[in-house]
């Protein structure tokens, strides 16, 4: 691939093998911006946090980068990133477990035999929308489910639609857009860190970059837990070789190494995060790196 279709790092990833900063404890939590977001300003936004003195003793940048549409899209990244949200958006209903099922019902007063639901590329027809039309239709609260980390959204004539976020979402991700990736090391939980998020998206307010009552993931995405950690290094963080990260050299990776799981095992887990019955990313949103690990070794023997 030419040159110019590789990942610009702008800032080599650091291992966390070695980083003083983790001889106790760390975690990387990769941010990267949204194709459709105004790149500069946006990066601009999060620097500038991150320099305050509330955060700067406590959070380093150890990978900036910019990666290429067209080379995201020859590696099927986003795709892959978002497998599991994509088949729900593809196969709709058939695509529920029973669990999920149950929780459906409860939540919408309606059983979920008995409903329309379907998925996202489906919904595109029946309701003769475009992809950004889908995703900006609006819904009161209690219309709107996430659901193991499936959206589901009910419109008019009781229809439901599963990831209406999803055909947008992939749109918006095409060989001319890049995407800028980095990742934050620190060793503060993720109750601590939630708080440097939430300056983050006060200050994108500010400057204009984002709509008040909008969360920040309109304009950005960070990791939310330590396996979600893990996914968006292997899809966003890149080596000068052109190769995602060692999973050794992530700090969850290495605590989940050190605990006898192999990098086949953590794969296998990324890859296939609905094997137990129950999302693993879910499962694990905002644990501890302990807590991620106890509740993975559970789901894997459920």
């Amino acid at each position: 691939m030419p040159r110019a279709l590789t990942p610009k790092i702008i800032v080599p990833f650091r291992s966390a093998s070695g980083d003083n900063r983790c001889v106790d404890f760390c975690q990387d939590m990769v941010v990267y911006l949204r194709p459709e977001t105004n790149g500069i300003q946006t990066e601009s936004v999060l620097f500038r946090v991150f320099k305050d003195p509330a955060w700067h003793s406590r959070v380093d940048l150890v990978y900036l980068a910019n990666v290429p549409g067209a080379f995201l899209s020859e590696r099927g990244v986003v795709e892959r990133h978002y497998a599991s949200r994509v088949k729900f958006a593809r196969d709709g209903a058939s695509a529920f477990t029973v669990a999920m099922r149950e929780t459906f019902t409860r939540f919408f007063g309606v059983p979920f035999a008995q409903a329309k639901v379907v998925g996202a590329f489906e919904a595109l027809s029946l309701l003769n929308l475009d992809e950004e039309a889908l995703f900006q239709t609006w819904v009161p609260v209690y219309d709107l489910l996430d659901l193991e980390g499936q959206l589901v959204k009910r419109v008019a004539d009781d229809l439901f639609i599963v990831n209406y976020d999803i055909p947008a979402l992939l749109t918006k991700h095409h060989d001319d857009t890049d995407v800028a990736a980095m990742v934050f090391r620190t060793g503060l939980s993720y109750e601590e860190f939630k708080s440097a998020v939430e300056q983050i998206r006060q200050s994108l307010v500010t400057e204009g970059l984002l709509d008040p009552d909008k969360p920040e993931n309109r304009v950005f995405h960070w990791s939310r837990g330590p396996f979600e950690q893990l996914l968006d290094a292997q899809g966003y963080v890149y080596t000068v070789s052109d190769e995602p990260v060692d999973l050794a050299d992530l700090a969850f990776g290495r605590f989940l190494l050190d605990k006898g799981e192999t990098k086949e095992s953590i794969r296998a887990a990324l890859n296939d995060p609905f094997s137990s019955g129950r999302n693993l990313f879910t499962a694990t949103l905002f644990a501890t790196f302990e807590d991620a690990y106890l509740r993975f070794k559970e789901t894997s023997h459920d």
